[in-house]
């Protein structure tokens, strides 16, 4: 099971779309002549949604990426090597 099909990592995903279709919906309202020509409300409010929808799926796509490649160890070199030259390796470990 991915970590994207926990219920609480679902919640929060689903908040993080919400609060940006929140915040994109604002936009028709605070500058409406931003979309003159190109998108009544209704049509802002359609797009909006259809975003929405768009950006949890990619979301989650690549959160699954992510969680194979630390599965796969890929990130533990790279790790090493940030911390090596940050200087942050605790005293004793040779990595």
């Amino acid at each position: 099971m991915s970590v994207v099909d926990m219920v609480d990592m679902e919640n929060q995903l689903g908040e993080l779309v919400d609060a940006f279709e929140e915040r994109m919906l604002l936009l028709f309202e605070e500058d409406p002549g931003l979309f003159k020509g190109r998108s009544t409300e209704t049509e802002w409010k359609c797009q909006v949604k259809n975003a929405g929808l768009d950006l949890i799926e990619q979301l989650g796509t690549t959160i699954e990426k992510v969680e194979v490649r630390l599965h796969n160890g890929e990130y533990l070199d790279e790790l090493r090597t940030w911390q090596k030259e940050a200087g942050c390796l605790p005293e004793g470990e040779a990595w």
